[in-house]
């Protein structure tokens, strides 16, 4: 059994991967303040409420938009697992076997070069991923699996918290579909400007994407946010895949241990 572990800057995804089928996946906050004792606890708990049998796990791979919090979790898991226990971490130990077309290599996000894959490897090329995650991105891969470059926006949440912080009578508030684009109430409105908005932020940069590329692609939505929106994108024609980022790190973690695949 693999652990697979998503280390983002607003959370820590883990998931359980047996025979390249996710079994169990799980979040929690990222909080950099944590000590390594902390985030054990915390998988101890994980595993003790579904009676899962953590001697059963032989791997771990990790990919990380934190680096400052990377040795903290490869800790906590050998505090939790065993010292002996395969760590892999993207970007030192690993790395994602894809093209990158950037002027510089380094700047491309792990996780996004783990979606690249995954996505390749379910639906082939020409894919625009967007992931609703702290940020929201747009990854273009091209016919052959390779990466083309992307867009970065604010994430819905971070587009939410400035609303509330930068504004004295607005409330925070938690996304979620609405019907209605004119709001009867200070929340619906806010709501709406969010939800909406990014629908329409969406569309308009699926057909600049597609438009500068000069042919149509496969769209992917990805992410903590993603299932808010995946009704209403349908007309792009989108592919909800939850899991696509834990689902590569699977990948790229058998891809060079091919005999535990």
């Amino acid at each position: 059994m693999l652990l697979a572990v998503d280390i983002g800057n607003t959370n820590i995804v883990f998931g359980l991967i047996e025979k390249e089928s996710i079994d169990y996946k799980w979040r929690i906050n990222t909080d950099s303040k944590r000590s390594a004792d902390d985030y054990a606890v915390d998988m101890v708990e994980f595993f003790l409420t579904n009676k899962i049998d953590c001697l059963k796990i032989s791997g771990c791979i990790i990919a990380s938009v934190v680096p400052s919090l990377s040795p903290t979790i490869i800790l906590a898991v050998k505090k939790f697992l065993s010292e002996e226990i395969e760590i892999k971490l993207i970007g030192e130990n690993i790395f994602p076997k894809i093209e990158i077309l950037l002027q510089n290599k380094q700047e491309i996000g792990h996780d996004r070069l783990v979606n690249a894959i995954a996505g390749y490897k379910k639906f082939g090329g020409n894919l625009i991923i967007i992931d609703f995650g702290t940020a929201t991105t747009f990854d273009i891969v091209g016919s052959c699996g390779e990466y083309l470059g992307g867009v970065i926006s604010p994430g819905v949440n971070l587009s939410l918290k400035a609303l509330s912080d930068m504004t004295a009578k607005l409330p925070r508030i938690s996304l979620r579909p609405q019907k209605n684009v004119i709001g009867k109430t200070t929340i619906e409105a806010m709501n709406s400007g969010v939800y909406f908005g990014y629908q329409a932020m969406i569309s308009g940069m699926v057909e600049k994407i597609e438009q500068e590329l000069g042919y149509k692609t496969t769209k992917i939505i990805t992410g903590g946010l993603a299932e808010v929106f995946k009704d209403s994108l349908k007309s792009l024609n989108v592919f909800y895949e939850p899991n696509l980022t834990i689902e590569g790190l699977a990948m790229v973690f058998y891809h060079s241990n091919p005999k535990r695949s």
